[in-house]
């Protein structure tokens, strides 16, 4: 679609995306739910309050009341969405850089919509196919308080009690985004002695960038390696996921994170998997495990959130460390993330570093290139290059040999092409890097 991508619409104010694009934004989503009320929340980014402003008049102009719920990330207006039986808008550009924002539509059930019903919403942008109130019917707004029922919702789903008894040290990195308003509380309410970095709020994200990399949190890295802490977070912009470090500071690939949360929701519940199919074959050995199989998608959370809906799967995730439980939310939340996290170690009374040994050890590259116009034509290169491997379209191009892929798509978020490499054999990952990098040549 022309507006919608992966996960919402985003841009960069006044080149990709407008004010006025906000307006026509929040009068579609008004006129496409018949509901009389719609949530509305934003993060932190400088440009949040004004395309908030004119996504809140439309809706208003539409004829809906809003209810303000502020500052706060996206899963807890999702939340709200979900325990009030409303839709919502989310203002925010998740983890891309501060100079992007963006718009998100939430469900009445808290979800991700479809794409059929993205697809409908910009319909009504594009043709400007609006319901337009009278000067007697328009909406009024309201404030309410997304965080408690939030938080509430969260400890649900772990033995909050046994995790008081641990009395945890954690170090948490905020990225001066929207968790400073929900994770601190959190780890209060779970007992937990805590160390927060970038924890105020500035639309800029000097602290580092907003999406958690080895690079972004080299600081955070360092400072878990000189102090002792059990475990280590660091949020993305609008708070849909997390990254951890072990007790020793050491990265916790997202990939083997969800896979060990899998095995700990599945010890519990037998289910389905759902994951894209970014996610390495590690996730396939722990659905072995149980006894239950995976259900490749897409990339993409409104895609697994729409599949595990369907196929009624137990559980849903990504190689970037999000994690979905439809029971709770069906999309990522990193405030669960967290509290999941500390139920597990509490649970199997070992650091995590060592309950992230156990697990097979698959590894996973991920390389991000810019955008290429001759990006179908480098596709091609590679599947001949590659033409023993198995191939298949259903995001771009995987080619699978054995228990290791290529994965070669263009991101639904960014201008870019995104490389996903995963093996058990390092040197396997590397010699495909080189044959790649050399298939494509410069831009």
């Amino acid at each position: 679609m022309p507006l919608f991508g992966t996960n919402g619409i985003r841009g960069i104010l006044n080149e990709s995306i407008t004010p006025e694009l906000g307006y026509k934004f929040g009068m579609a989503v008004g006129t496409y739910y018949a509901d009389q009320e719609i949530a509305l929340a934003y993060d932190n980014r400088t440009t949040s309050q004004l395309l908030k402003r004119m996504a809140e008049a439309g809706l208003l102009n539409s004829g809906k009341n809003v209810v303000d719920l502020g500052m706060v990330p996206t899963p807890a207006i999702q939340i709200y969405c979900k325990l009030k039986e409303i839709p919502g808008v989310m203002i925010t550009a998740s983890h891309n850089p501060p100079n992007f924002n963006g718009f998100k539509v939430i469900a009445k059930d808290g979800s991700n919509p479809g794409k059929v019903e993205e697809s409908r919403i910009e319909e009504s942008i594009l043709g400007e196919r609006f319901n337009r109130a009278k000067w007697d019917n328009v909406g009024l707004s309201r404030l309410d308080d997304a965080v408690l029922p939030y938080l509430r919702e969260i400890i649900k789903n772990v033995d909050q009690g046994r995790i008081r008894k641990m009395r945890f040290r954690v170090l948490v990195d905020c990225a001066n985004s929207t968790t400073l308003a929900t994770t601190p509380p959190l780890l209060r309410q779970l007992g937990v002695t805590y160390v927060s970095v970038n924890a105020n709020s500035d639309g800029f994200f000097p602290g580092r960038g907003s999406e958690p990399t080895p690079e972004s949190i080299k600081d955070l890295i360092s400072f878990a390696k000189s102090v002792r802490f059990d475990l280590s977070v660091a949020h993305d912009g609008d708070g849909d996921r997390a990254v951890f470090l072990d007790e020793r500071g050491e990265m916790i690939d997202g990939d083997k994170f969800v896979a060990l949360v899998a095995d700990h929701i599945l010890e519990r519940q037998k289910g389905d998997l759902v994951f894209p199919v970014a996610s390495s074959f590690l996730i396939d050995r722990i659905a072995e495990k149980h006894g239950v199989k995976v259900i490749r998608t897409p990339v993409g959370a409104p895609i697994i959130s729409d599949v595990l809906t369907k196929t009624k799967g137990i559980m849903g995730g990504e190689e970037n460390g999000k994690v979905i439980l439809p029971h709770y939310l069906n999309g990522g939340d990193g405030g669960l993330s967290v509290a999941l996290a500390l139920d597990i170690v509490s649970s199997r009374g070992k650091e995590i570093s060592s309950l992230i040994k156990e697990l097979p050890d698959y590894k996973l590259k991920r390389i991000k290139l810019p955008n290429r116009p001759d990006f179908e034509s480098i596709k091609s290169k590679i599947r001949s290059h590659y033409s023993k491997m198995s191939a298949d379209e259903m995001d771009g191009l995987r080619l699978v040999e054995r228990d290791s892929f290529i994965l070669l798509r263009k991101s639904g978020t960014e201008p870019a092409v995104r490389i996903y490499l995963s093996s058990m054999n390092s040197e396997w990952i590397d010699s495909r890097e080189k044959e790649i990098m050399k298939l494509i040549g410069p831009n």
